[in-house]
C-alpha cells in the first residue's frame, strides 16, 4: 500500500502541476482576449477618424477641382481681354499711320496747287 500511496501522490502532484498550467494559461487567454477586443476597438476607432479623414479630403479635392475652374475662367477672359486690348493698340497705330500718310499726301497736293497758282 505504500507504493500505492506515493502513487497517489505523484498523480496529485501532476494533477496539481497540470492545474497551475491550466490556470496560467487560462490567465494568458483572458489577458490575450482583452488585449485583443483592444485593438478591435482601437482599429475600429482608427476606421472612423480614417473615413472622415476621407471625407475631408474629397471635400477639399472638390473645393480645389472648383476653384481651378474659376482661376482657369479668369485666365481665359484674361486672355481675351488683352488679346483686345493689344488689338485695340494695333487698330489705333495702324490708323495714326494711316491719317499721317493721308495728312503727307494733302500737304503734297496743297504744295502742288500753290506751285501752280503762283
Amino acid at each position: 500500500m505504500a507504493e500505492n500511496e506515493t502513487y497517489g501522490l505523484r498523480v496529485e502532484k501532476k494533477i496539481d502541476a497540470m492545474q497551475s498550467d491550466i490556470r496560467t494559461l487560462s490567465d494568458h487567454v483572458t489577458r490575450l482576449t482583452f488585449i485583443n477586443e483592444a485593438h478591435k476597438s482601437a482599429s475600429e476607432e482608427n476606421r472612423k477618424d480614417i473615413d472622415s479623414i476621407d471625407l475631408k479630403v474629397s471635400a477639399l479635392e472638390h473645393k480645389s477641382s472648383m476653384q481651378d475652374g474659376g482661376i482657369s475662367v479668369i485666365k481665359i477672359i484674361l486672355g481675351l481681354f488683352a488679346g483686345s486690348i493689344i488689338s485695340a493698340c494695333i487698330w489705333v497705330g495702324s490708323s495714326i499711320i494711316q491719317m499721317n500718310q493721308e495728312l503727307s499726301l494733302f500737304k503734297e497736293k496743297v504744295a502742288r496747287l500753290e506751285e501752280v497758282s503762283k
